[in-house]
């Protein structure tokens, strides 16, 4: 038996956080919410997700620098980001060393969310 997989989701803005909640909601995935990213990489530590699904704005807080830290870190590198963004260009960062694992540009539709989240869930 498959255990549950857990995925942390890190957005500034309640209504994507809602929307990106209530999309993923369906499937038996546990999902663990945070609106501010200040305390983003003890939260990651702390509750070890299979996925960290992220905006690059957050509060105070660039996304694109907790990716890093997260891909620099030998405990927490294996864990897949996926970067969300509304600003357009953003998708080069993939190509850098400390980028995520994939990106998703705003607006998305819930499959294409579904998709990358299945995608990097079972890689």
């Amino acid at each position: 038996m498959q255990l549950t997989k857990k995925i942390l989701i890190i957005d500034d803005d309640q209504e994507i956080l809602h929307a990106l909640q209530t999309v993923l909601d369906f499937v038996d995935w546990d999902l663990k919410v945070f609106a501010s990213g200040k305390s983003a990489l003890d939260d990651i530590r702390r509750e070890k997700p299979d996925l960290v699904l992220m905006d690059i704005v957050l509060d105070g807080v660039d996304g694109r620098q907790i990716c890093r830290a997260i891909k620099e870190d030998t405990a927490l590198q294996h864990i897949p980001v996926i970067l969300i963004s509304g600003i357009t260009g953003q998708e080069q960062i993939n190509h850098q060393d400390f980028g995520p694992d994939d990106f998703l540009s705003k607006p998305f539709t819930a499959g294409d969310l579904i998709d990358k989240v299945y995608f990097q869930l079972a890689s």
